[in-house]
């Protein structure tokens, strides 16, 4: 009788934030290129394998809700963790009824030795290494200089820009070519 080989799967962790599927705005608002939907897609197809798991900083889609869900959950085969943004508005339950694997606003844990905060905005920092979050897009440095392009900006984002520090990582898409983003290579 043969003994049957221990294979090690190695798990990667992949982030990924601000997808924003089927928000017709993005183009306008970030400067994503039209269909930026499918590029998310194929970039994550090429990328992310079964056997990983991909932690989703929120603001998943605007709209068509469950159709998005539905055909990211079904295509974008790994574990999947989604922390909720300004724009997940549906319950925990729904999402996890949806295929999500794991639902919350935030979560904290050690990984490559950082005890890292993850969440859709920035939080305070206060027993954590980092703060990985979403939110401010490609924005951020326009933000930071308190040039507004909408009237309500400076009061949506106020709060979020006064607990910046070097702790602070900011996920965007738009830096990342629309590409899901290796963990352990974003923290180094």
């Amino acid at each position: 009788m043969r003994r049957a080989e221990n294979k090690i799967i190695s798990m990667k962790i992949f982030l990924l934030s601000d997808t924003h599927f089927g928000h017709d705005k993005m183009p306008q608002y970030c400067g994503r290129p039209i269909g930026f939907e499918k590029l998310i897609f194929d970039n994550l197809l090429r990328v992310v394998k079964k056997s990983d798991m991909l932690i989703h900083l929120g603001d998943f889609c605007i709209g068509d809700d469950e159709m998005w869900h539905k055909r990211f959950l079904t295509e974008i085969d790994c574990k999947k963790i989604l922390v909720r943004g300004n724009h997940d508005h549906k319950s925990n339950s729904w999402y996890l009824k949806m295929g999500w694997d794991f639902v919350c606003f935030a979560f904290s844990n050690t990984y490559f030795g950082k005890k890292i905060l993850f969440s859709h905005c920035p939080h305070p920092i206060n027993d954590v290494d980092f703060n990985i979050h979403g939110h401010f897009h490609n924005s951020l440095p326009r933000l930071l200089k308190k040039e507004w392009v909408t009237p309500d900006e400076e009061y949506r984002n106020k709060h979020d820009l006064s607990i910046l520090t070097p702790k602070h990582k900011l996920l965007a898409l738009e830096y990342t070519n629309y590409q899901p983003v290796l963990l352990e290579t974003f923290i180094k």
